[in-house]
């Protein structure tokens, strides 16, 4: 939780914006915060500008979610050209999409030298995070993991490494949507509900890194740095994890439980860490200690950067190649197209339709 109420006329920081909901109304794109009223007063919400910090103007509740929705950049994947399939439920249903990140960590960039795949598992109904799923949509996400961990061992011995970065509902939002439709509004806070600030879509969604068994060259961040750099690979990672981190026991509706019995003191948002797919699940704070560590370990498995960003305040980030550099735009085109067609082969090989898989 944070209380914008109290702050000064200042402009918001960069990490006080990430931790705030992206809203448009389809012409223009805000972020915007509830500011709830005193006892005389019903509160509004607060527009900023994204590019300033500075706050715009206010808005009505319930004029607020006639006029604008949250953004939703994973609204449709499977109109994505990375689109890789969907687990349904026993009804038919669409619970999760499997989908492939469009900016690969480690590209194809030579003679025999394969581009790392990168899967995501996507809730096809909105979720600001996984905490909030319900059961079907967790034994779908199983099944997801479970699939996605057995094509990576199926190309040259691969290992997953599961994590996301979660947001707990908006329930901000939500109540406003009940204002609108003249349904009173209950429960409300004295301070508005944040995201996640490393949350970089707002989805909830499962990254599935992938990780060689032993060392390997990056050869991209060999020819930036001028010398070699090798990739720890699955070294990089252990169960253990310390700092802030909290392991939660359990699987399914029970995991979710005790998530969001873990992260209650965050405000409800997490990151997640879970070396295989039999691994400890840990959680911990978006910003703490264990994230920084666990963003220094993906680093030395990928052979890639790590360090402060000012983004978030100077927390650990990765330093992910862009695909604003020269030609890397076409290349994980390409090599996002191959790993694509890996997937049907797999999947067709075992008899199953990557549009229709069956929570297993």
């Amino acid at each position: 939780m944070a209380d914008h109420r109290e702050r000064p006329d200042a402009p918001f920081t960069q990490v006080e914006l990430r931790a705030m909901w992206t809203y448009g109304d389809g012409a223009v794109t805000v972020k915007a915060y509830w500011q709830p009223g005193d006892t005389a007063g019903a509160g509004s919400w607060a527009l900023v500008d994204q590019a300033t910090g500075n706050v715009q103007g206010e808005v009505r509740p319930g004029e607020f979610s006639r006029r604008f929705r949250p953004v939703d950049e994973f609204s449709d994947v499977t109109g994505f050209p990375t689109y890789l399939g969907t687990v349904i439920g026993s009804d038919g249903a669409a619970l999760v999409d499997l989908v492939l990140d469009r900016n690969p960590f480690m590209l194809a960039n030579g003679p025999r030298r394969a581009a790392r795949p990168h899967a995501l598992m996507v809730p096809r109904r909105h979720r600001d995070g996984w905490s909030s799923a319900t059961a079907q949509e967790l034994a779908a996400r199983q099944t997801a993991m479970t699939l996605i961990a057995a094509w990576y061992r199926s190309l040259n011995g691969g290992r997953v490494m599961f994590s996301a970065n979660d947001s707990p509902p908006n329930l901000d939002y939500l109540r406003d949507v009940e204002t609108a439709s003249g349904t009173p509004a209950v429960g409300g806070t004295d301070a508005a509900i944040t995201r996640n600030p490393r949350q970089e879509v707002q989805h909830a969604h499962l990254h599935a890194f992938y990780a060689e068994e032993g060392e390997t060259q990056n050869h991209e961040s060999s020819a930036a740095q001028g010398h070699p750099v090798m990739a720890e690979g699955n070294r990089a990672f252990s169960d253990a994890l310390s700092g802030d981190a909290v392991r939660i026991e359990g699987d399914g509706t029970r995991l979710a439980a005790g998530v969001r019995m873990a992260t209650q003191p965050w405000g409800g948002s997490y990151c997640s860490y879970q070396p295989g797919l039999g691994g400890p699940f840990w959680v911990m704070p978006a910003l703490g200690t264990s994230q920084d560590e666990f963003n220094r370990r993906l680093a030395r498995a990928d052979g890639l950067l790590a360090g402060p960003d000012p983004k978030l305040g100077g927390a650990v980030n990765l330093v992910r190649p862009s695909l604003a550099e020269a030609g890397r735009r076409d290349a994980a085109q390409r090599a996002t197209a191959q790993q694509r067609a890996s997937f049907q082969t797999f999947v067709a090989r075992r008899g199953l339709n990557p549009r229709t898989l069956a929570v297993d």
